[in-house]
This record gives C-alpha cells, sequence and structure tokens, in this order.
C-alpha cells in the first residue's frame, strides 16, 4: 500500500537499480521500532544521511492520514537525538532529522566509506539485534556475486571471501580472496546523501 498521490522521490527510487543501504545501517541506530510497517504497508519512502557539519539521520515519509504511522512519527519525534521536521514535495512527503547518536558517530563514518566490518561491536550487536545472523546464499541474477546480507557485511568469513574472488575471477585474471576486506559495497553517496526534491529534479 502506497500513497495514493506517489511522492517524485518514490517514483525516482523505483526506477533506480539501486538498494538502499542507510535503511538497513542507520535506522537502527535510533533504536526507536516503527510499527505501521508490515507486508503490505510501509510508508517509510528513504532514510539517507548528511555529513555536512554534524552528521544526520534522515527519515522521509509519505505524508498520509493514517495513525499507525502518526504515532510512529510521534514517537520518533521524542527519540533524543531529534531535531526537527521539514515537509517537501507539496507537502506529500515528511521529512525527519536526527543527529547521529554520539555512540555510534565512528560507526556512522566507517558506514559511509563501506567499512561494515570494522564497526565497534557494540554496533554489530545492535546490528544483529535488527536484522538477525541469518546467512544469505546464492548468486545475484543481477550482479552474478554472492548474495550479501547485514550479518555477511559486518562478519564475512573465508568461505564468502573465496567465493568472492571466484565470482570476480576472470580467464585473464585471478583474484586473491585474502586481498578481499569488504564484501559489501559503499554506499552510493549520490543515491544516499539526503537532497530536497528540487536538488533531485535540478537541471
Amino acid at each position: 500500500m502506497v500513497a495514493e498521490l506517489k511522492s517524485k522521490r518514490r517514483e525516482l527510487i523505483d526506477s533506480l537499480d539501486y538498494i538502499n543501504k542507510s535503511q538497513a545501517f542507520l535506522l537502527p541506530m535510533l533504536e526507536t521500532p516503527m510499527y505501521h510497517q508490515n507486508k503490505d504497508i510501509n510508508y517509510l519512502i528513504q532514510v539517507s544521511f548528511l555529513q555536512m557539519g554534524f552528521p544526520q539521520i534522515i527519515l522521509i515519509f509519505d505524508n498520509i492520514d493514517y495513525e499507525p504511522l502518526k504515532e510512529d512519527i510521534h514517537r520518533l519525534s521524542m527519540n533524543y537525538c531529534y531535531t526537527g521536521c521539514e515537509y517537501g514535495d507539496d507537502e506529500k512527503e515528511i521529512c525527519l532529522f536526527f543527529d547521529v547518536p554520539k555512540e555510534f558517530r565512528s560507526d556512522f563514518e566507517k558506514f559511509t566509506s563501506g567499512s561494515y566490518s570494522k564497526f565497534r561491536s557494540k554496533f554489530k550487536d545492535l546490528l544483529i539485534k535488527s536484522h538477525g545472523t541469518r546467512r544469505q546464499s546464492g548468486l545475484s541474477e543481477k550482479t552474478f556475486l554472492p548474495n550479501i546480507g547485514v550479518y555477511e557485511a559486518i562478519y564475512p568469513d573465508d568461505k564468502l571471501r573465496k567465493l568472492m574472488a571466484r565470482c570476480l575471477s576472470t580467464d585473464n585474471h585471478t583474484v586473491n580472496w585474502l586481498d578481499i576486506g569488504e564484501v559489501l559495497e559503499a554506499p552510493n553517496l549520490e543515491y544516499e546523501e539526503f537532497k530536497t526534491i528540487e536538488e533531485l529534479y535540478a537541471k
């Protein structure tokens, strides 16, 4: 179930061949679960971030008159890291801004550079609490590389690195698995850093 009037941001995201990483890795930092989401309903359009000045996490929602969503937004606004709210796209979206929690500031910096396996243990434990420890299997139909979930990214093992090396090797070039550090590519800042609708559609 999506907004009756789809936001321009949602339309753009739906057209991209890119999976946002901020939602999986940054949303848990706020330690505020959302209850309006289920397999049919999800009014969270995107999670993004800002690095300038004090780094921030931004949650962008459809502006929908739906009581469970309103309750989620109210609880999020009570989070100690909450700094404010803006409406965008002719009020079709609500953007909530949060300072990155000080205790996770170094992990945030590691996230933006794609150094997932170097997260501190406390943050890894938080991610496991949010996503579990189940490992993915098989290869992606798009990249022909191993499927990677949060747990693989923060705890890559030698078996996965060896599989990735085989997938990356060609007849002319062999990749040594020992040279593979991170198994998940870094977030693409073009798609993950926060932009207003006007900035997104600027010519």
